[in-house]
């Protein structure tokens, strides 16, 4: 896993982001077969980064299902479907967003981040 981590780190620092570190996440076992996870902080944010060994297993098909908790605070549940597994379900306190690079799988509650993210690491 650390070698994923340090991948991505070049692959943001060529795109103008500054990686200001690189940390344990609690993200670590969400999906079957998963290598582990990490939290970074960087200049436009912060995000946790979900590692699948390299392709042929990616994010690809997973589908993100987004529910509500209407209790004295709105929450928001998330769960996932398809391959690889997930038998969690996220329990937020904010709108969370997704992004996708092959093997690699992002969380953060800033749309904007998750938007730059899908478009840098995914250059098609």
């Amino acid at each position: 896993m650390y070698a994923g981590t340090v991948e991505l780190t070049h692959e943001l620092e060529d795109h103008g982001n500054v990686v200001r570190c690189v940390l344990q996440s609690k993200m670590a076992n969400v999906f079957d077969g998963q290598l582990g996870a990490a939290l970074y902080r960087t200049s436009r944010g912060d995000f946790e980064a979900l590692f699948l060994p390299k392709p042929p297993q990616t994010f690809a098909s997973i589908r993100l299902i987004e529910s509500h908790e209407n209790s004295r605070y709105v929450r928001y549940l998330y769960s996932f479907q398809g391959t690889p597994r997930s038998s969690q379900t996220m329990n937020c306190a904010r709108r969370t967003f997704f992004a996708r690079s092959a093997n690699r799988l992002f969380v953060t509650e800033d749309k904007q981040l998750a938007a730059s993210l899908g478009e840098i690491l995914n250059p098609n």
